[in-house]
């Protein structure tokens, strides 16, 4: 699978060094913002993962099928992480 280049990391909701790093990155795009013309933001987008309890949520009634686009943050397992420009 490629990725785009915006892709910077995936980060595994439970796990606090994953956290802290998420954390870190938006503290450094919040810096490069205030030094430069070009205005960037960090956003996270949820991932369903394996055997995940809130998949029954996101389950179309007709054919049973999963609309893997739309996983919220609260019910995901792990978060892909993307830098975007304003």
């Amino acid at each position: 699978m490629t990725r785009t280049k915006r892709y910077v990391m995936t980060v595994n909701k439970e796990n606090l060094l994953d956290r802290s790093a998420l954390d870190c990155l938006r503290r450094m795009v919040k810096t490069l913002n205030k030094h430069i013309d070009r205005k960037y933001y960090v956003k996270c987008h949820g991932r369903f993962g394996k055997k995940n309890p809130n998949l029954n949520n996101y389950r179309n009634k007709p054919g049973g099928r999963v609309n893997w686009s739309e996983c919220r943050l609260d019910d995901a397992v792990r978060w892909d992480v993307y830098i975007y420009e304003r």
